[in-house]
């Protein structure tokens, strides 16, 4: 098993919000992906972008931004996401999200990350 790297969307949405962090996963404007030796985002060219985990994502929104991206599993096989504020715990989003059933975990999150990204 191995962990699922974000898409070039949220890759563009994280450099633009701040994402400045060592990542071994990049991937540029045409969509080519490679490894290279730990940059940050500063370090890389224009058109090139860090690319993290979703987990990593997830971890750098919590604790830099203050939102948690929460995923449940729903009755009738599907999962949703909801955004919650830390430490309050108030529930936020964007008023005219639909409610979505995606068919994994990991869509799901990456569609969480990229709605928290586009809030801040």
């Amino acid at each position: 098993m191995t962990e699922e790297l974000v898409t070039l969307e949220t890759a563009k949405l994280l450099k633009e919000k701040g994402f400045n962090e060592y990542c071994r996963d990049v991937i540029n404007d045409k969509g080519l992906m490679m490894e290279t030796v730990f940059r940050t985002s500063n370090d890389l060219p224009k058109s090139f972008y860090s690319r993290p985990t979703q987990s990593f994502a997830r971890k750098w929104l919590r604790e830099t931004k203050k939102l948690h991206v929460e995923v449940s599993y729903m009755y009738g096989d599907y999962w949703i996401y909801d955004i919650l504020t830390i430490p309050n715990h108030d529930l936020v989003g964007l008023s005219d999200r639909p409610l979505v059933h995606y068919k994994s975990y990991e869509e799901a999150l990456e569609a969480g990350i990229q709605e928290v990204l586009k809030l801040i």
